[in-house]
């Protein structure tokens, strides 16, 4: 298997891909938020990141240990829908705010210890999953790391040399949601660039725009919103999928389109072991038909065929 990046925006098949790589054996490399990165080589994960007031990255090692304790939140989600999760979060941890590992456990050690060595790590599962929300994680750590934006360059070799690069923005420095800046370039970039053209560039997309985009309003909770909020979320989505795909090809980096919907997740990352595609997709979740109907007449008043920029000659989106 050629290494390959997966220059997907938010919420486009990163959880199903990882999947995947577990059950097929790849390494795949990926950000967790602003301030540390993790590689991981099957079940081995190592955790980059910078500290305050230090400018070289530390690596930690943290192995996803089995362990025969854990959480009761784990237990449950692993047999829950994926709307059923998010209730089953709120219900053990509370709001976000509140959400914080036992203090008995926290007591005396240092918090980076607890989350990114092999020493606390099996204990932290027991009582409090590792990241019961991405944000909070990032929001409880942003006192003792800094943004992974800085000192990136001396690990980048290491990062890339993976089966999978997701978030391939974010080794050049820049944010998963921004949208990236075509005229500049500077000395970190140029040089990610190059590792870039050798790997296989890969750019997802949907074809059923109308689950794509019922998908966009299920993530974002705003169905009962005034309809021109309505659109230009879904806009700005377009726009920034658009952005990138122009960057790409703009910096001379190959593209190879993966259609979620019928591609063969095989023939294209060179996988032995496929899963069904729902196993990943919410499915049948309340108000599916209200997120879909909006979803349809967003398509129809944007005359919208293909998210791709072949359409944007045709269709309403400036």
């Amino acid at each position: 298997m050629i290494g390959c990046n997966y220059w997907a925006l938010p919420n486009m098949g990163k959880m199903h891909l990882m999947k995947l790589c577990d059950i097929n054996n790849k390494s795949y490399t990926k950000t967790a938020g602003r301030y540390y990165f993790y590689k991981r080589n099957k079940k081995v994960q190592e955790t980059f990141f910078v500290r305050k007031g230090e400018s070289k990255v530390e690596t930690r090692v943290k192995t996803k240990t089995e362990v025969l304790e854990t959480h009761r939140y784990l237990q449950d989600a692993h047999n829950s829908s994926f709307e059923e999760r998010e209730n089953l979060i709120t219900e053990y941890f509370g709001n976000l705010d509140e959400r914080h590992p036992p203090d008995i456990l926290m007591k005396d050690k240092d918090p980076v210890d607890v989350f990114f060595t092999n020493k606390w790590f099996a204990e932290l599962q027991k009582h409090f999953p590792v990241t019961p929300s991405g944000n909070y994680l990032e929001t409880f750590l942003e006192p003792y790391i800094l943004s992974n934006t800085r000192c990136i360059r001396p690990i980048v070799d290491e990062l890339c040399d993976v089966d999978i690069v997701f978030n391939p923005l974010t080794i050049m420095g820049k944010g998963v949601f921004d949208a990236p800046d075509i005229s500049e370039v500077d000395e970190l970039e140029r040089y990610v660039l190059s590792i870039y053209k050798s790997r296989k560039n890969i750019l997802p997309y949907k074809e059923n725009l109308i689950d794509c985009f019922a998908s966009k309003l299920k993530r974002a909770k705003i169905i009962k919103e005034d309809k021109n909020v309505i659109w230009r979320h879904l806009d700005g989505f377009v726009r920034n999928f658009r952005k990138l795909e122009k960057y790409l090809q703009h910096k001379g980096i190959e593209i190879t389109y993966f259609n979620m919907d019928t591609d063969d997740y095989k023939e294209i990352f060179g996988f032995d072991y496929d899963i069904p595609r729902d196993t990943t997709h919410p499915g049948n979740y309340p108000e599916r038909d209200e997120y879909e109907k909006v979803a349809k007449e967003y398509v129809i008043i944007r005359d919208m065929k293909d998210m791709r920029r072949r359409n944007r000659l045709r269709d309403r989106i400036q």
